[in-house]
């Protein structure tokens, strides 16, 4: 299953998305949780400590997605395999929820 929680800034994103990461890892499931967001909190609502996030690996955005053309159509596809990023950049968080970080935007247009 995948989710993805997207919607206006100061809506609750984060907070429904920790929720239901932590609601589903307590019921068994393995969860990978990425926080791709510029102003990255998901950590924090998943009660990683601070320090902890601030030591964390960040994914470097070159290494996510290839965007290529099809029938005229756009499509993604990572370019790093899932189990590799997991391996090199997720931490664990509370209730054995696996965290990973994306590389912040460094300037704008860059995002």
């Amino acid at each position: 299953m995948r989710i993805a929680v997207a919607g206006k800034g100061g809506a609750g994103k984060t907070t429904i998305a920790a929720t239901l990461a932590r609601t589903l890892a307590r019921d068994g499931k393995r969860v990978l949780a990425i926080d791709g967001d510029p102003n990255p909190n998901l950590g924090v609502a998943l009660g990683v400590p601070p320090d902890r996030i601030e030591e964390a690996p960040r994914v470097p955005r070159d290494c996510v997605v290839d965007v290529y053309d099809e029938q005229g159509r756009q499509h993604m596809r990572l370019r790093t395999p899932l189990a590799t990023l997991r391996e090199r950049y997720a931490i664990t968080a509370p209730d054995g929820v696996e965290l990973m970080l994306v590389e912040s935007v460094g300037h704008a247009g860059q995002g």
